[in-house]
C-alpha cells in the first residue's frame, strides 16, 4: 500500500494519507476512508520507501 503518515516535528498530523493538495500555504490531506484535514504548512521532506511526509 502507498499510505503515508504526515509528521510536524513530534505531532502525527494524519495517518494513512493517500493524496497531498499543496495550496496557498495550505496542505489538504486525504485519507483512506475518505476523511479531510486541511494545514498549514509547506512540505519539507518526502520519505517514500518510510511511508512519511513531514511538513513545517
Amino acid at each position: 500500500m502507498c499510505e503515508s503518515k504526515v509528521v510536524r516535528g513530534n505531532e502525527v498530523l494524519m495517518e494513512d494519507v493517500i493524496r497531498i493538495e499543496v495550496e496557498d500555504g495550505k496542505l489538504r490531506l486525504f485519507g483512506i476512508f475518505g476523511e479531510v484535514k486541511e494545514v498549514p504548512g509547506r512540505i519539507a521532506l518526502v520519505d517514500l520507501s518510510g511511508h512519511k511526509v513531514v511538513v513545517e
